[in-house]
């Protein structure tokens, strides 16, 4: 789904306004620690562009221990809903002008908690930024404490491994890691081009996609992903050139609008 795209200084003005149209929640007033949060970047000189990558909120699934996947669209849960809204309210005082996200509800339903913030961005849903299929693992307890549940981490870690060293290692009736790359970065470079003016984009996607995407960008290789952790409704910001094709990292896994609060950032799948 797409909304009607305005420029990015038009968001920024509309969010700093005194006067706030009745289209934007109570909630959406931009707080000291977003304008801090902002003003803590580096410059963006043009003609770089910004994506700031999060992962969704929690659900149950990621507490308990169940691999989700692209088969199992889990809502959030009360805490991944909190979550979200942190991490919305940390990114309020940003010129975003485009958010995009998974198809999946865990993931969309974080990226309309920040666009709740910026009601004038386009609002964009892309299968490509979908989780990774686990295929036959996923609706699994891998985190239960019976032999049934250690077998099938035992099965999922030894696949993870295996993607570490190849990235057409895949999980049996899943996906590998270079197909996740190649639809991801399809993706992304689709709402790049398709959006010249937007220059702070949000994308909202999960752990795994995230980290393989990020390992293709920032280090040419996917199987680089397992040293890149992404929390729940973490934040991660890259750079990309457009005049030498080049991603340059801004930070990884930023939770501290979680944390700060109390609240966990690290469920699983």
């Amino acid at each position: 789904k797409v909304t009607p795209r305005r420029g990015y200084r038009t968001v920024l003005a509309l969010l700093l306004s005194s006067t706030i149209p009745k289209s934007v929640d109570a909630m959406s007033v931009v707080t000291e620690r977003a304008q801090r949060f902002a003003a803590s970047l580096p410059d963006l000189p043009r003609p770089r562009r910004r994506v700031y990558l999060l992962r969704h909120g929690m659900t149950d699934w990621n507490k308990r221990g169940f691999v989700q996947g692209s088969g199992f669209d889990i809502p959030l849960n009360d805490e991944g809903r909190s979550q979200a809204r942190y991490a919305a309210e940390e990114l309020s005082a940003l010129p975003i002008g485009v958010i995009a996200s998974s198809h999946l509800s865990r993931a969309s339903k974080t990226a309309d908690a920040v666009h709740t913030f910026h009601p004038l961005a386009a609002r964009f849903t892309f299968e490509g930024f979908g989780e990774i299929s686990y295929g036959d693992l996923e609706g699994k307890c891998i985190h239960a404490d019976n032999e049934e549940s250690r077998r099938l981490k035992n099965q999922f870690d030894k696949v993870s491994l295996g993607m570490e060293k190849d990235v057409r290692v895949g999980y049996p009736g899943g996906e590998n890691a270079h197909q996740v790359e190649k639809r991801a970065r399809k993706a992304l470079m689709k709402l790049i081009d398709d959006c010249p003016d937007a220059r702070h984009m949000v994308i909202v996607g999960h752990g795994r996609m995230n980290k393989i995407i990020l390992a293709s960008l920032l280090y040419g290789d996917a199987s680089k992903f397992s040293p890149i952790q992404q929390g729940n409704t973490a934040i991660s910001i890259v750079d990309y050139d457009p005049e030498d094709d080049n991603w340059t990292e801004v930070m990884l896994n930023y939770c501290a609008h979680t944390e700060d609060r109390g609240a966990a950032s690290g469920g699983r799948y």
